[in-house]
């Protein structure tokens, strides 16, 4: 793993990376950091790499609860902020004190002026019920967290909503960014984007004929049509990811 500079002043973690990326944007100000994976350690290691100490990030910037994503925060005595219902995953999930946002937002959007940087954060859900992008206008760089798993299945289980996240997806052609990082993968483009649609409209779509004509998850499990994407790692989720669907659908 090394950091990579992607656009002035705006770093990130190349692939293969920690369990989940971060990124670092250096301003006037100091460093404002994007999510600090699954541990200290882990995270330790990522600002060794970027020759940063815990004291040079003056801001956390949380995507959502996930334990990927928040496993270093104890690590920093700066500000850190998130959306409401992320905050409420955390309580919900009894993670310790010191691991807490110390402020947060509640509706679609909410923007920050660091050092001279503008950072929207953009409320979206679908992965998780708490989901919240990243997007620097001036740079049009975006950070859609885990809505794009790049390379990869994604993660459709504790929690996700399919269609939202569809949806979601499909919103992030309107940014015309210049570069896209997921939350987990490399830097990718709209292809990666599309692929994941595909995936998952192809998949909701099938399992559905198949629960209108009454079929049973393992009949559905078994239908030789369900995209596999090749080249995807991860695949140990293929059937997760198809029950997951099912019980969506299910529940209506």
């Amino acid at each position: 793993m090394k950091i990579i500079e992607v656009k002035p002043g705006i770093f990130l973690n190349d692939a293969p990376g920690p369990a989940s990326n971060v990124a670092f944007f250096k301003t006037s100000e100091g460093v404002i950091l994007m999510d600090t994976t699954t541990s200290v350690a882990e995270m330790q290691e990522v600002l060794d790499l970027a020759n940063l100490s815990p004291a040079d990030i003056v801001q956390v910037i949380i995507t959502h609860a996930d334990g990927d994503h928040i496993g270093g925060n104890s690590l920093f005595s700066c500000p850190i902020i998130a959306h409401q219902l992320t905050y409420d995953r955390m309580v919900a999930a009894d993670r310790p004190e010191n691991e807490m946002p110390t402020k947060t937002f509640s509706g679609e959007t909410n923007t920050l002026f660091i050092g001279g940087l503008e950072i929207q954060m953009i409320y979206k859900g679908g992965h998780k019920p708490d989901l919240t992008m990243l997007w620097l206008p001036e740079q049009k760089v975006l950070f859609p967290s885990d809505l794009v798993f790049e390379g990869r299945y994604p993660y459709m289980l504790g929690g996700s909503d399919v269609p939202t996240w569809i949806s979601a997806l499909r919103s992030l052609s309107e940014f015309e960014a210049e570069v896209i990082f997921p939350g987990h993968g490399t830097l990718c483009g709209q292809e990666v984007i599309d692929s994941l649609i595909d995936y998952m409209e192809t998949s909701w779509k099938i399992v559905s004929a198949h629960i209108e004509k009454g079929h049973s998850l393992e009949e559905i499990l078994a239908d030789p049509v369900l995209p596999r994407p090749a080249g995807w790692t991860r695949e140990q989720l293929f059937e997760p990811n198809i029950r997951a669907i099912f019980e969506q659908i299910q529940q209506g």
